[in-house]
C-alpha cells in the first residue's frame, strides 16, 4: 500500500513532464548533445517560470486555523485574517500552533531569520506576486551597515558583528559571489590559503577581488577584498549566508510556495522525520559555512550545506516541483552514517519534477558504513522526471575537494541497503566530475535506472558504480555499462564533443 501511495503521487504530479522529458529508446548519439543543451536551456527557463509562478490556495483546505503574516502586519494582532496579520518571525514563533494549522506568508514580502516549524503545520503563501521570501541573511549589507577601509589596500571590513560563520556573500542577487578563504594548518604552525597555497594568516593577506575572510571567533567581522571600490557603492545588494538552518522541519509538516535563500547550513533541515512535504518552492545560495574545524583528519576546516536535508530515518518524504540552485553540497538529500544501534529506515521517498542547477550534488543519499549496524535499509525510493543540470558548475566548485560532484551521489563506501529503488525519466546534464556516483554493498541493493537521458563530455567520468564502486568512462562503452550495472535499456546517451 505504501508503494501504491508513492506511485499515485508520481503519476499525478508528473503527467505534464512525461512528454517533455521522456527518452524514446536506448541510443548513443554523438552529434546532438549541443542542440539538446540549447533546448534544455529553453526548457529550464520555462520550468523556472512555471515553478516561480506556481499557485496554491490553502484557504480552500480544511485547516483547524489559518494564520497570516505580512510585512505590513502588526505583532499585536492575532493573525487569524489577512487584515489582522502578524508581522515578524519572532511573533510567529510565539504562536500556539497546533497540528492541522496553517501559516500563510504574504507574497512579495521578505523575512530575515529562521523558522522552527511546528509538528503538523503547513507553511505556504497568500496574495499575489512573487513567492514570499525567507532569507537567512540578517540584512542587505549594501544598504545596512558600513564597509570600512582597513589598513590593507582594497580590503574592507563590514562594521557589523557576525558571530555565526558565513558561507559566502552573494552580490546583486546572484550576479556574482565571494570566495571564502580558509586556512590550511601546517605542522610548523604556519597557515596557507586554502586554494592558492600561499601564506595566509589574516585579512591582511587578502589579494584577489571578492575573496573574503571571516574572523568569526575573535573580531566577528567579515573582511572583503574589493578591487573596484567600496562594496556598498559597487553593488546594489550584498547578502550573507550565516551558519544555521533557515527552516527546521518537524513531523507532518508541509512547505509550499516559499522562496528560501542565503543560509550557511541547510535551507530546510531535519533529523529523523515522518511526512515531510516540500512543493513549489525555490531554494538558492545555500551552504558553505564551516561544519567543523577538525573532521575527517583534515588540516583545514570542512564546510557543508544542503538545500533540503533529512539526516536520519524518514517516511513519506516528498520534494516536488521545486527549483533548487547554487548549493554548496546537495540540492536534496536523505542521509545518515548509520552509527546508531537503532535500526534506521528510509522509506517512501519521492523526488519528482524538480529543476536542479549548479549544485555540487543534485541528489545525495547514503545509509550505513561497513562498521555500523547492518540492519539499516531504504525502501520505496523513486527519483523521477527531474531536470538536473551542471553538477559541480556552481559556486561550490570553490570546495577544496574537487573530485566529488555528481548528479546522484551515494558515497560508495557506504552499505546503502535498498529495495524498490528506481531512478526513471530524469535528465542528467553534465558534471565536472562523475555524472552519477551510485554504489551499494550488494548488487541487488542498487537502484534500477530506466528511460533517463545522459549528457556528459566524451571520455570524461561516467562515475563510480555498482557493488564494488568500479569507475566507468563516458565513452562508447557507457551504454552497455549502464545496462549491465543498472538495467538501463531505454536511456538516451549524448556526448559533448571537446
Amino acid at each position: 500500500m505504501l508503494f501504491k501511495f508513492i506511485r499515485s503521487v508520481y503519476t499525478a504530479a508528473t503527467m505534464f513532464a512525461m512528454v517533455a522529458l521522456a527518452a524514446p529508446s536506448c541510443s548513443s548519439q554523438h552529434n546532438s548533445a549541443e542542440k539538446r543543451i540549447v533546448s534544455l536551456d529553453k526548457q529550464a527557463e520555462k520550468l523556472k517560470k512555471e515553478i516561480r509562478n506556481a499557485q496554491s490556495d490553502m484557504t480552500k483546505k480544511n485547516f483547524s486555523a489559518i494564520y497570516y503574516i505580512s510585512a505590513e502586519g502588526n505583532d499585536l494582532n492575532d493573525g487569524l485574517a489577512p487584515d489582522r496579520a502578524i508581522k515578524s518571525l519572532q511573533r510567529l514563533a510565539e504562536l500556539d500552533l497546533k497540528p492541522n494549522d496553517c501559516v500563510l506568508f504574504r507574497r512579495g514580502d521578505i523575512w530575515r531569520g529562521r523558522i522552527k516549524a511546528k509538528s503538523g503545520v503547513t507553511y505556504s503563501a497568500f496574495g499575489k506576486g512573487e513567492k514570499p521570501r525567507i532569507y537567512g541573511s540578517p540584512y542587505d549589507a549594501a544598504k545596512v551597515g558600513k564597509w570600512i577601509e582597513t589598513d590593507t589596500k582594497n580590503v574592507y571590513m563590514y562594521d557589523g558583528e557576525l558571530a555565526s560563520d558565513v558561507g559566502t556573500l552573494v552580490f546583486n542577487e546572484g550576479e556574482s559571489h565571494a570566495f571564502k578563504v580558509m586556512m590550511i594548518r601546517q605542522t610548523d604552525g604556519s597557515t596557507l590559503h586554502i586554494e592558492t597555497r600561499e601564506p595566509f594568516a589574516s585579512y591582511r593577506d587578502l589579494k584577489r577581488d571578492l575573496e573574503f575572510y571571516h574572523d568569526y571567533k575573535n573580531q566577528k567581522r567579515i573582511y572583503l577584498c574589493s578591487t573596484e571600490g567600496n562594496p556598498a557603492e559597487r553593488f546594489s545588494s550584498i547578502e550573507f549566508s550565516p551558519r544555521g538552518n533557515i527552516i527546521q522541519a518537524a513531523n507532518n509538516t508541509t512547505f509550499d510556495n516559499l522562496c528560501i535563500k542565503y543560509g550557511g547550513s541547510h535551507g530546510i533541515g531535519s533529523g529523523t522525520v515522518k511526512n515531510l512535504t516540500v512543493t513549489n518552492c525555490e531554494l538558492g545560495w545555500i551552504g558553505g559555512s564551516i561544519q567543523s574545524e577538525d573532521i575527517f583528519g583534515r588540516n583545514h576546516p570542512t564546510r557543508f550545506g544542503n538545500a533540503i536535508e533529512i539526516y536520519g530515518g524518514c517516511e513519506n518524504f516528498l520534494v516536488s516541483n521545486c527549483y533548487i540552485y547554487q548549493v554548496y553540497d546537495a540540492a536534496i538529500t536523505h542521509q545518515h552514517q548509520g552509527d546508531t544501534d537503532e535500526t534506521l529506515v528510509m522509506k517512501n521517498v519521492l523526488y519528482t519534477n524538480n529543476l536542479i542547477e549548479d549544485c555540487v550534488y543534485s541528489i545525495e543519499y547514503f545509509l550505513g558504513r561497513k562498521d555500523t549496524n547492518q540492519s539499516h535499509y531504504m525502501e520505496n525510493i523513486l527519483v523521477a522526471n527531474n531536470l538536473m543540470r551542471r553538477a559541480g558548475y556552481g559556486w561550490g566548485k570553490q570546495r577544496p575537494d574537487k573530485e566529488t560532484p555528481a548528479h546522484i551521489k551515494s558515497w560508495c563506501h557506504h552499505i546503502n541497503r535498498a529495495t524498490n529503488f528506481r531512478v526513471e525519466n530524469n535528465i542528467f546534464d553534465r558534471s565536472t566530475h562523475d555524472l552519477l556516483n551510485i554504489a551499494a554493498a550488494q548488487k541487488e541493493w542498487l537502484p534500477t535506472l530506466s528511460e533517463n537521458t545522459y549528457i556528459q563530455h566524451r571520455d570524461k567520468k561516467a562515475g563510480a558504480w555498482g557493488s564494488e564502486g568500479l569507475r566507468y568512462v563516458y565513452d562508447d562503452t557507457v551504454t552497455q555499462s549502464l545496462k549491465e550495472v543498472f538495467g538501463e535499456t531505454k536511456g538516451e546517451i549524448l556526448f559533448v564533443e571537446e
